[in-house]
């Protein structure tokens, strides 16, 4: 008969205390949506503010309203990188597939350059 309280052998598979979430959860991924839904309204209510009335103040909103959607979609472009990012570490943290993750997050980071050096243009190009 074995003794009841011996301990297991070396390699006995042991129940591991790490556990996987199932579903992967960053708050980069909240705002990012954020920014792009504010870039959308800040450009779609910039450009109808801007058909009320007649002169300099027009362009003027619609100036403004422009450079507000460019910079939300830069920040929306970031927090996508950020996203793409934070994802990858949890892939290969728990040893997961990853879905195309390094093709988002490398446009992604294109994205933003492209989109800062058109802002960074537009606003020292003094109109």
């Amino acid at each position: 008969m074995a003794n009841e309280g011996e301990e297991p052998p070396m390699n006995a598979a042991e129940p591991s205390d790490i556990t996987v979430p199932l579903v992967f959860s960053h708050p980069s991924g909240r705002f990012r949506k954020m920014a792009y839904l504010g870039a959308l309204v800040v450009a779609v209510g910039s450009f109808f503010g801007s058909m009320v009335g007649e002169g300099e103040l027009n362009y003027d909103l619609l100036s403004y309203g422009s450079f507000g959607c460019c910079s939300l979609l830069n920040l929306g472009f970031i927090m996508e990188a950020v996203y793409n990012y934070r994802w990858i570490q949890y892939n290969e943290a728990y040893g997961l597939e990853e879905k195309n993750l390094k093709s988002n997050f490398v446009a992604a980071v294109l994205l933003a350059v492209f989109g800062l050096t058109i802002l960074l243009g537009n606003l020292l190009a003094e109109y």
